[in-house]
């Protein structure tokens, strides 16, 4: 939420007063973090659950995850960017639902591998 209301003020201060007063720089970068930052509840999902599966002695489901999100997040830049000509805004797009995707699919083999079978029961948080 912060960098939903805040991003233009923050960027100023990070790219400095000459960057800062242009708008083809500023414009772009703005749209591009407001983007990113809709992914971040995701992104802090999916670290938990990545550095849990390593925990866990895992360390190839987060490795298929990690790929798959690149490899998604390569062609949405080319769709976004090339295709489309959505620019920055096209490439923030790309990497969020990367982003979402990859993190997602750690969902159902961290339940598999961290939870045993009754421990949800009677937390009504995750049906089995």
């Amino acid at each position: 939420a912060l960098l939903l209301k805040y991003g233009r003020t923050l960027l100023s201060i990070y790219l400095g007063p000459s960057a800062a007063s242009n708008p083809a720089i500023l414009e772009p970068a703005v749209r591009y973090v407001q983007i990113r930052s809709l992914s971040l509840p995701v992104y802090l999902l999916g670290n938990v659950l990545q550095a849990s599966l390593l925990g866990a002695q895992d360390s190839v489901t987060p490795l298929i995850a990690i790929v798959c999100s690149t490899v998604i997040n390569v062609v949405g830049d080319f769709v976004g960017v090339v295709k489309l000509g959505y620019g920055l805004a096209g490439a923030a797009v790309a990497t969020t639902a990367a982003e979402v995707i990859g993190k997602c699919a750690l969902i159902s083999p961290s339940r598999k591998k961290l939870l045993s079978p009754n421990s949800t029961k009677g937390f009504g948080i995750l049906p089995p």
